[in-house]
């Protein structure tokens, strides 16, 4: 061997200083090893002994590098297993480190927790690099399990505090019954009210009272009370949606609650609403039902019955009638006057006071219009039924005092050449001969019955027995024979 070829080289000095420096010094902030590099030697005569040596000390340099490589992947691979294996999400994961290459494999749930077990792998002081080798699990046994484990808790616990629950269950059950009793009850007797439907109000009010202080104690002894609110914040939303989507139905409830306490009118009573007139059966809490004169019923939601001009004809039992009569324009109508008011205040039906009265109303092409009027005790007489024999006893006194009654006159002119006589048949007939005759004026004198009529009446009674819809009326019209003073 030539002594060139016996000499060490100068690279392998600098990697034997290099390899020296990174066993045994650590490395500043700046990056740079303090370990000085030695500069390339001046060339020299070494030795075959000394050229081994330092061979053999560059091999157990890259020896020792091994070995802590090896230490610290092993120290970082039982570090993250021990984490996997005490999360239950992770626990089939296996851990592999090579050279600060981390392998993941193994199986899991879902995305999520695919994506936890590579950020704490990632976290893991020297690793270079994470191989991902994860499956997930997509079996529908592994699936479900989650759900399974959170229903058998779920089970368990209800068992254990199901004494809780038969206690909750009593209480709410008691509160139920103690509720029941309020509402019948009514409260004090200020609250009493004499409407039958604000005492129904006042009832509920009482009995929902009671029975919500009953589910609040047994909610609260379940340890549920958050479940109050949800349920308020649920119950409000579905209100304002059912508002909104039954807005007709709510105007009518509340249009019936104010017509229930006003109580615009009464039972029985003879009212209008709109085009609509009838004696009134029942005002339920959505619509008010009248039966009709002819004896058909109607049924008015509340709504338009708030809105809408009501006309009561029975609020004052003195109600007045008019009719007008045509007297001929010869004749005397202070005579007039007096023989019609005189057979007004003779009749049975129309009352003494306020008197009857007998005004000239127009005077017109053929006739001088005279119109009557008198007062109906509506409790004692039927309105029509007077109004009617007023008219035909008035029109008998009138003919009787030789009041004529003319009908409409025209004048005709005749041409040249008709007859100078009129024709008979055109003559009007003898006023006098009329009256004396058998079935003349003076036998129609005599009044007919004006007593009321309750036909209508006796109808809507029948309605109300057979019929089990619920009346916010609390009192009867003033003209039933049963409310006379």
């Amino acid at each position: 061997m030539s002594p060139s070829s016996s000499r060490p080289r100068p690279w392998r000095l600098r990697a034997v200083g290099v390899a020296v420096c990174l066993a045994s010094m650590s490395t500043p902030a700046n990056g740079h090893c303090r370990c000085p590099v030695p500069a390339e030697p001046a060339p020299q005569e070494i030795s075959p002994v000394a050229a081994q040596d330092s061979t053999a000390d560059s091999v157990r340099v890259r020896e020792n590098l091994t070995v802590s490589r090896e230490n610290r992947d092993e120290e970082i691979r039982r570090s993250l297993q021990a984490i996997f294996d005490r999360i239950a999400a992770l626990d089939r994961l296996d851990v592999r480190v090579e050279a600060g290459i981390l392998t993941l494999a193994g199986i899991v749930d879902d995305s999520r927790a695919e994506d936890r077990a590579l950020e704490l792998a990632s976290e893991q002081d020297g690793v270079l690099w994470v191989e991902d080798q994860i499956r997930l699990d997509s079996s529908i046994e592994r699936q479900i399990q989650p759900t399974w484990d959170r229903l058998r808790e779920l089970a368990i616990g209800i068992v254990a505090r199901l004494p809780l629950y038969l206690v909750a269950l009593l209480i709410v059950i008691f509160a139920f019954l103690i509720g029941g009793l309020a509402g019948r009850w009514g409260g004090p007797s200020f609250l009493r009210l004499r409407n039958p439907f604000l005492r129904s109000v006042v009832g509920r009010l009482l009995q929902a009272g009671v029975v919500v202080v009953g589910l609040l104690v047994a909610l609260d002894l379940i340890e549920a009370t958050a479940l109050v609110g949800a349920v308020a914040g649920t119950a409000g939303l579905a209100g304002l949606a059912l508002g909104f989507a039954f807005k007709d139905i709510v105007e009518n409830y509340l249009a019936g609650l104010l017509m229930a306490v006003r109580q615009p009118f009464s039972k029985d009573d003879h009212i209008v609403v709109g085009e609509h007139e009838g004696l009134v059966v029942r005002l339920t809490p959505r619509e008010a039902i009248l039966m009709t004169l002819d004896g058909n019923h109607v049924r008015i939601p509340n709504a338009v019955v708030f809105r809408s001009a009501l006309l009561n004809y029975s609020r004052n039992p003195r109600r007045r009638f008019q009719f007008d009569a045509g007297v001929g324009p010869v004749d005397d109508l202070a005579l007039a006057r007096s023989e019609g008011m005189e057979v007004l205040r003779e009749m049975n039906g129309v009352m003494d006071e306020p008197p009857p009265e007998a005004l000239v109303v127009e005077l017109g092409d053929s006739w001088v219009t005279v119109r009557f009027s008198g007062w109906v005790d509506q409790r004692q007489a039927d309105f029509l039924r007077v109004r009617s024999e007023a008219i035909r006893l008035v029109k008998a006194r009138l003919e009787d005092a030789g009041i004529s009654l003319p009908a409409p006159e025209y004048l005709v002119r005749l041409v040249e050449g008709a007859h100078s006589e009129a024709d008979p048949r055109l003559k009007p007939p003898d006023a006098s001969a009329q009256r004396n005759s058998p079935g003349g004026s003076s036998g129609a004198a005599r009044q007919e019955d004006v007593t009321p009529d309750r036909t209508v009446q006796r109808q809507v009674e029948e309605d109300r027995r057979t019929s089990g819809e619920e009346d916010l009326l609390n009192g009867t019209s003033d003209l039933r024979p049963d409310s006379r003073a």
